[in-house]
């Protein structure tokens, strides 16, 4: 009798466990088009992407709180101004995706474009990154706060410009 319940358990840990996973938020998709210097993505619920913009190296970096990475980091060898693209779980509730720059670009946070399609479904249209002449100790770009569209939800999203230390 007390075999058949040792039986048992691995069958309810594997129901347990289904439901769990079941239950999360994901991202279910993204993609970069080089060609068009856009990011799209999609997640299972809607969401409200934060972004900012990081200098040393240059990059846009997008938080998607509430939202897990099923599986490893993720990233795509870009080229060009864009060096590469990742993704990954930042914390345990937030998964962030990463654009980085090629050495000695930056771009525009003025012309950085969010758009919600759906609360779920979302892209980053990028502007041309511009090549750049850094004089040391002074800031990439000064702080900006700039508004994006989003049919979905009308909240702005902030984007700021941060330097390493």
């Amino acid at each position: 009798m007390k075999s058949r319940w040792l039986l048992l358990i691995p069958s309810f840990l594997s129901v347990f466990l289904f439901a769990l996973s079941a239950g999360a938020r994901q991202l279910v998709f993204w993609r970069f088009e080089a060609n068009q210097n856009r990011l799209e993505f999609t997640t299972d619920v809607g969401v409200q992407p934060r972004a900012q913009l990081i200098a040393n190296p240059t990059r846009v970096v997008i938080d998607l709180p509430g939202i897990s990475l099923e599986g490893p980091t993720d990233s795509q060898k870009v080229g060009g101004t864009v060096k590469e693209i990742r993704v990954g779980q930042f914390d345990n509730r937030t998964t962030r995706i990463v654009i980085e720059l090629a050495p000695g670009y930056t771009l525009d946070p003025q012309q950085v474009k969010f758009r919600g399609l759906t609360p779920n479904q979302w892209t980053v249209q990028l502007p041309r990154p511009e090549r750049v002449g850094l004089v040391p100790g002074q800031p990439l770009v000064a702080d900006n706060s700039n508004s994006f569209e989003n049919p979905s939800a009308s909240q702005n999203l902030l984007l700021k410009l941060k330097e390493n230390p």
